[in-house]
């Protein structure tokens, strides 16, 4: 079953964008004209990564599958830190992204995938060992 993401509001990809630029702008001054806004963030923040714009995807870090869940009445679902919460997102331009998630993530750490996959590992429960039988081994009835 594929993991519910909720939309990222247009006030919080801004906040987002500002906090990798580190541009000094309050969303007050701008009072709705959020797209212009973040298409300039995203222009600029696309030559600082020498990439397109078109090519800058949102990340969550850490990726939502590693967060703890919180399943409330009729399958909503809230995440601790919430999904939405401009610190644990960064742009990131499509190649890096794929990279982070697919091959080899942050560093020196495991991808995504890795640490999604090592955590439902821990997770699942211990099987149980069967002892051998005594010898000796029950003899068989002739028919």
């Amino acid at each position: 079953m594929r993991l519910y993401r909720p939309h990222i509001p247009l006030e919080v990809r801004i906040i987002v964008a500002m906090r990798q630029l580190g541009d000094p702008f309050s969303l007050e001054q701008w009072w709705g004209n959020y797209r212009i806004l973040l298409d300039g963030l995203l222009w600029k923040l696309s030559c600082k990564l020498d990439c397109q714009v078109e090519d800058l995807r949102l990340d969550h870090d850490p990726p939502l599958a590693l967060r703890m869940k919180l399943h409330l009445y009729k399958g909503t679902i809230i995440y601790r830190p919430h999904a939405n919460d401009p610190q644990y997102l960064i742009y990131r331009s499509h190649a890096n992204h794929d990279i982070k998630t697919r091959v080899r993530g942050d560093g020196a750490q495991f991808s995504d995938l890795a640490l999604i996959r090592r955590e439902k590992k821990r997770n699942r429960p211990a099987k149980v060992k069967r002892p051998w039988p005594k010898r000796p081994f029950p003899k068989r009835r002739k028919a």
